[in-house]
């Protein structure tokens, strides 16, 4: 891969307005050293129907300065969010991590030695572990190796989490069709 690239996971939708801002960010994105997210509000990222695992973001003058990895965020129906593994609560209009990350090919040796440790130290022991991104992104924004500016998006976020998501899910898509944002062919 020789050209600026993103990642995202495939069970979320991060709206059109996302993709045109990270792809607007990545034509400009030097070859080392930059990278680039698009974040989005935590409490329109959480689900009631269970616990969320999302990358806590600190941001300051548009640049990421720390992310960190909670893996059981609790929503609770009075828009209350907790995370239950650190036993604090957490505000609604926290910046999280996505998984929608823009890249320069130059971060694949560090991609490749988080993996390799990742497969070393915890692959082997426990079968549902899991290489998080945002932890690698974390650890080199801590060495200084990697600046991260953080984009935001108009678009509404939703995904897949839990079964009971499946039907809003599908509500959210079918909205999309019928203002026309998506052709008929990806009809849900």
């Amino acid at each position: 891969m020789h050209e600026p690239f993103c990642v995202i996971n495939a069970d979320d939708y991060y709206g059109i307005d996302a993709y045109r801002t990270i792809y607007d960010e990545l034509v400009k994105l030097p070859e080392t050293g930059k990278a680039t997210m698009v974040g989005y509000l935590l409490k329109n990222t959480a689900s009631l129907h269970g616990t969320v695992s999302r990358g806590v973001c600190a941001v300051e003058d548009g640049k990421l300065r720390s992310v960190r990895e909670a893996l059981k965020i609790q929503l609770y129906p009075d828009g209350t969010l907790r995370d239950l593994a650190e036993d604090t609560d957490l505000s609604p209009e926290t910046v999280v991590s996505m998984n929608f990350w823009g890249f320069a090919p130059s971060i694949f040796p560090a991609l490749r030695e988080y993996f390799e440790n990742f497969l070393r130290t915890e692959a082997g022991e426990n079968i549902k572990a899991e290489c998080l991104l945002p932890v690698m992104v974390g650890d080199q924004l801590q060495k200084g190796a990697l600046e991260v500016s953080v984009l935001h998006s108009a678009d509404k976020w939703f995904g897949m989490t839990y079964h009971e998501d499946r039907e809003i899910v599908a509500e959210e898509l079918r909205k999309l069709h019928a203002r026309g944002d998506y052709p008929e062919s990806l009809r849900v």
